[in-house]
This record gives C-alpha cells, structure tokens and sequence, in this order.
C-alpha cells in the first residue's frame, strides 16, 4: 500500500521537475530553438505526470499531513511553478505549437552516424582486400602453383578472419542505430499543448482543496461571509462519508463530500434522504461543536443553506438523537457520529 509520505514524495518531485520544464521553456523563448535532449525532458515530463488520478490521490493525502507549515509550503511554490508554467505556454503559444517536434527528432546529433562511417570505411577497405587475394588464389589453383595456393590461403584466411571481427562491430554499431531510432520515435509528438492541459488540470485540483484566502467580508446584503477553506480534514470527512453516504444523504464522492462541508466549489450538491433530516441536524451539530473558528456559526448557516434545512428546523430537532426518548436509529446514528469525533484516527 502506498504511504503518505510517497505521496508526499511525488508532490515535492514534481515541484523541482516543473522548476526544469520552466527553465527549459524559457531557453527555447530565447533561443527559437528545441533541443532533443530538451524535447526528450519535456515528453518524459508529461508521461510521467499525466495521471491526474493519482495526483489527486496525493492531495488528498497531503490534506492529512500535520505539518500543516509544509503542506502550506509545498502547494505555495507548486501553484506559482505550475502558473508559470501556463503563462509561458499561453504567451507564446503559436512558437511552441509550430515547432516541427519530429524534425528535431531525426536531425538529432548521433555520435553512432559518425562511428557507422568510420567503421564501414575499415570494413569495405578490408573487403576490398580480399577480392584481388581471391582472384590470385584461383589463378594459382589454375596453375597448380601449391606453394603460391598455401601462401595465399594463409593470407585469405587472415584477412577474412580481420574482416568479420570488422563487420561484427559493424553490425553492433547498426543495431545500436535502430535502438537510438526506436527511442527517438517515443518523443516525435509536440506535447507542449499537452502539457498545458494538464497544468491546468492540476491548478484545477489544487485550487479545489487549497483554496486561495480572500478577505472577509460582507456580502452585498449585509449579511457575514464565509470564505472557502479548510475547515475540517480530510480523515474526519473520509469518516463520515463512510457513515452517511447514500444513507443520510444521496450518494457522492468522496472527494465532492469533502468539498462541499468545507464550502468550496463543486458541481454537486449536498441533498439529504427523506426522512433523515433530523440525524443530519445532529451530524451538522456535531461538525460546529468540532469547528474551532470564530466564523463556525456562519459555518453552520452556509451548510444548513447547502443542505436544504431551514435554521428553525436545525435548533428544533439537532438534539432529538440523544434526547431521552430518541428512535432507535437515531440513537444508533449518535453513536456511531459520536465515536467518529471522541476517536479520531
């Protein structure tokens, strides 16, 4: 199973890798040019990265580190590299979509070019040699000339041997060029829209677990606002869900469940079963207690707003479950809510 701290890992490596992809970008900016070795960096790069899945997976895991200090710390630098890294591309979109990705793969520099020339150069001279030593051997067959035929067979035997050790090495030299062709084949395509898309992405991710703090305010009727944040962990709502969903209120994600108690934005929406009202009062109840903010109760307004529950129906009914004659399922329910918060994990 793969730990936190590997999730952690990926995060921390992938903010020096777009730190080089950056850098890289801004060289092709300056120079007008791409370099294999570059285009091979920025190819990897993307493969590397382009499961969004298990990004996500990473944040999440990251929400339950308690260095809350790193945490603030790595997704800081990661946004600014990961904009940076979209605002190079934007700026300059036309250069780097027109890049001609596969030209720079077959003009490559290929030391194996100059190394093949050389080698089959050593290779024809020495087959070369063996055609005039071959057309005397045959004369002195001819001639019946035995000592001439036994020198010249020595000296054939010689040559022929030289040659083969010669065309060997060629050989080598010809299959280390199509390995070098097979590869340079992997990084023909221009991912550099690629790249941005998943840039993007990841923002899109980041932005949905890390909102940015906006001031606190008023909204335009007077009434308090809250702002979108992290007001309660990851662990405690991976809890809950397991508790409540599709039971206390229609079936969501995990990560939209998440999303929608700490108020961030989401295409779902928090709609409670009928008849559960009254246990989803308790559980609200339950998250005010737990919130240690001094905007909780605005907290509580936004999410009885979310979830459809008007505030007289909250104050009357949130303590039915462990009044003293509850039903039987709300009591079960305060229970099972109830050992979530005094036993976190």
């Amino acid at each position: 199973m793969e730990s936190q701290n590997e999730h952690i890992s990926l995060l921390t490596n992938l903010l020096p890798q777009y730190r080089l992809i950056n850098s890289i970008y801004e060289q092709i900016i300056d120079s007008l040019k791409l370099s294999f070795d570059n285009q091979c960096r920025i190819t990897d790069f993307h493969n590397t990265f382009k499961n969004k899945q298990v990004f996500e997976k990473a944040v999440l895991n990251l929400l339950l580190s308690a260095d809350k200090e790193k945490l603030a710390l790595i997704t800081a630098n990661l946004k600014e590299e990961i904009n940076k890294n979209i605002e190079l591309y934007i700026a300059n979109k036309e250069q780097f979509n027109n890049i001609d990705t596969l030209y720079v793969c077959t003009k490559r520099p290929c030391p194996l070019r100059f190394e093949i020339k050389g080698q089959l150069e050593i290779t024809n001279k020495l087959g070369q040699e063996l055609t005039p030593i071959r057309n005397s051997l045959e004369s002195a067959s001819w001639n019946n000339d035995k000592v001439v035929e036994q020198q010249l067979t020595r000296k054939e035997e010689q040559v022929k041997s030289l040659y083969k050790k010669e065309q060997d090495k060629l050989n080598k030299l010809y299959q280390q060029q199509k390995e070098s062709d097979r590869n340079a084949i992997r990084y023909v395509h221009n991912v550099f829209g690629d790249v941005c898309d998943l840039s993007n992405s990841f923002i899109s991710l980041l932005d949905k677990y890390f909102p940015i703090e906006k001031e606190r305010g008023k909204a335009s009727n007077g009434t308090p606002t809250i702002t979108p944040g992290i007001y309660f962990d990851m662990n405690l709502v991976s809890q809950i869900h397991q508790q409540c969903n599709n039971i206390q209120f229609e079936n969501l994600s995990e990560t939209d469940f998440y999303a929608l108690l700490n108020l961030q934005p989401c295409n779902s929406r928090l709609t409670v079963k009928d008849r559960e009202g009254v246990r989803v009062c308790y559980l609200i109840y339950k998250l005010y207690e737990h919130l240690k903010s001094e905007s909780r109760a605005q907290w509580r307004t936004a999410i009885l707003t979310s979830a459809g529950i008007k505030e007289e129906y909250y104050k009357s009914k949130y303590k039915e479950p462990i009044s003293e004659i509850p039903s039987r399922k709300s009591e079960n329910f305060a229970k099972r809510i109830d050992e979530i918060f005094n036993n976190p994990s």
